[in-house]
């Protein structure tokens, strides 16, 4: 529900405030359904008690037991009298600051189900002030009024609608004389309706509640509130304050190591890069052996029988590869041997063995991959850590001294042959 101004009215309330306190009450309302006793700050004019003062007598209707009801005899009382019999009242019902609100009887105020089209919802204030004259037999100028929503039909398009409405002269005739009791007035409820489960009616306008307040309690209450925004806002403002502080004073620490940072990591790559040139050559050295290493592991595996009339060195995709042509006496024999070697791998013909040029030979051409070197551990030129320790040499072992040495060989030369016509 929403403040209870009319459109057009020179007190009109703007949409948004109503939608605020429309939205605030219902709020409140299903809070206090929930927790009641905690949440009791909530809603202040909706929990106070509602007054009735008929036939000199006032009577107090407690909103929390609804059957609870307190009454005081108002009969010849003077005016300051019956300011406190109803101030006293008010107290014993648990209400010491003198707020209450105003209960409407049955032949008071007019309570009735309508139903308006769903589209009207976002403006269903303004649509019923508009249809007010229709609605009842009021028009929206004579009287004050306030709805709640009952239930929506989406199906149809509707919304059912319940409607109270007060005339204004009446209304404000009890304002007055609850006002001349001393009673802050905080809205103008409706007796039957004290019962609901939801946020009651309260046909006053928002406006008029609680104008009669002391003025010292209304400077409490803004003090209070002013001291809890400042509060707020320290608690937002003062850790950003103090985050900004400690960057101001980190920041010019950081952009010097971050200078030097950069200052190091240029100088690294750097020398990354001229180390990289340096081992160029050294990488392609280590990399593979040079082809005078092939010709000599080939020439100390080879047997005797064996003639070698080319050798052919090439690379081939990321491997390098040797080939070898000539005769020998056995070519299987030649493939064992060259599997043995430390500097081929996976030694194959390639094509067919045929008889070679010379009696009890075989023609071959054999392909061998070149084995891959195991390249020197690298380090970084920035690691400081110590180089391993290489191992010791081992010691010789000492020379025997020449009394200990024995002069006769051990395979003594054998003896030159007789010269022709010695032993004649």
């Amino acid at each position: 529900m929403a403040a209870t101004s009319l459109p057009g009215s020179p007190r009109a309330t703007p949409p948004w405030q109503q939608k605020l306190v429309a939205f605030w009450r219902w709020w409140s309302g299903e809070l206090r359904q929930l927790a009641p006793e905690r949440l009791a700050m909530f809603g202040v004019g909706e929990r106070a008690p509602m007054l009735v003062v008929h036939d000199d007598e006032a009577i107090v209707i407690d909103s929390r037991p609804a059957t609870a009801v307190h009454r005081a005899a108002l009969v010849g009382l003077d005016a300051a009298q019956r300011r406190i019999a109803v101030r006293t009242l008010l107290e014993r019902n648990g209400e010491s600051r003198g707020r209450a609100r105003i209960a409407l009887g049955p032949e008071d105020a007019l309570v009735r189900r309508v139903t308006m089209p769903a589209a009207t919802e976002e403006n269903l204030r303004q649509v019923l002030g508009f249809e007010m004259d229709r609605l009842t037999p009021f028009r929206a100028d004579e009287v004050y009024f306030d709805y709640r929503i009952l239930s929506r039909e989406a199906a149809a398009g509707q919304l059912a609608v319940q409607l109270a409405v007060a005339r204004r002269d009446l209304v404000d005739t009890r304002v007055r004389e609850m006002r001349d009791l001393g009673v802050s007035v905080q809205g103008v409820a409706i007796r039957e309706d004290a019962s609901h489960a939801g946020a009651p009616f309260d046909l006053l306008p928002s406006e008029q509640r609680g104008e009669r307040g002391s003025s010292r309690e209304r400077l409490v209450n803004r003090v209070a509130i002013g001291v809890v925004i400042a509060l707020f806002f320290v608690a937002l403002v003062y850790p950003v304050y103090r985050k900004r502080e400690t960057f101001i004073e980190l920041n010019p620490l950081v952009n010097q190591a971050r200078q030097e940072a950069e200052a190091t990591d240029a100088i690294a790559r750097d020398v990354e890069r001229q180390v990289t040139d340096y081992n160029f050559l050294l990488t392609r050295k280590y990399g593979s052996p040079p082809a005078l290493a092939f010709v000599e592991e080939i020439t100390k595996l080879r047997p005797d029988n064996t003639w070698v009339q080319q050798l052919d060195v090439k690379t081939a995709g990321k491997t390098r590869e040797v080939t070898i042509s000539g005769e020998t006496a056995s070519a299987s024999k030649l493939i064992e041997i060259l599997e043995g070697s430390t500097l081929l791998q996976n030694a194959a013909f390639r094509g067919t063995v045929n008889r070679g040029s010379q009696a009890g030979t075989e023609r071959f051409l054999i392909n061998a991959e070149v084995r891959p070197r195991v390249m020197p551990e690298s380090r970084s030129v920035l690691d400081t850590s110590p180089l391993p320790a290489s191992p010791a040499p081992t010691p010789l072992p000492p020379a025997p001294s020449p009394s200990a040495a024995t002069l006769t060989p051990v395979n003594p030369p054998p003896a030159p042959p007789p010269k022709p016509g010695a032993g004649k």
